[in-house]
């Protein structure tokens, strides 16, 4: 990571503690930290670099295949990526949902974390 980057004050007094590898997270994460004496955090920083480039293949395809689509860019929060472009979509095309339909989203979500 370049230091131009980083935000703390005073980095030349304090301590880098790095994550590395994070789990839980589709592809390669890092979580870097800066400490200072008394080992309180002045700076965090999250570091996922992974480029899935998911905007440019959706371009062009109906609207409705993008939930079903985006699902596929992680196989641990599937649901949450389907829901996220529900929702999006239900913005785009004007829709209000039943309170049914809400009931049943937060139930696939609940779901997934079960």
């Amino acid at each position: 990571m370049s230091l131009e980057l980083e935000t703390a004050a005073d980095r030349a007094h304090l301590r880098r503690v790095a994550i590395d590898p994070v789990s839980r997270v589709e592809g390669h994460g890092k979580v870097t930290l800066l400490l200072d004496e008394g080992g309180h955090v002045q700076e965090a920083r999250l570091h996922i670099v992974e480029f899935r480039g998911f905007e440019k293949f959706i371009q062009g395809r109906p609207f409705w295949e993008v939930p079903v689509m985006v699902q596929r860019l992680c196989g641990i929060c599937p649901v949450s990526h389907h829901l996220a472009a529900a929702k999006a979509l239900d913005t785009v095309v004007g829709a209000t949902i039943t309170p049914t339909a809400e009931k049943i989203r937060r139930l696939m979500h609940y779901g997934q974390i079960l």
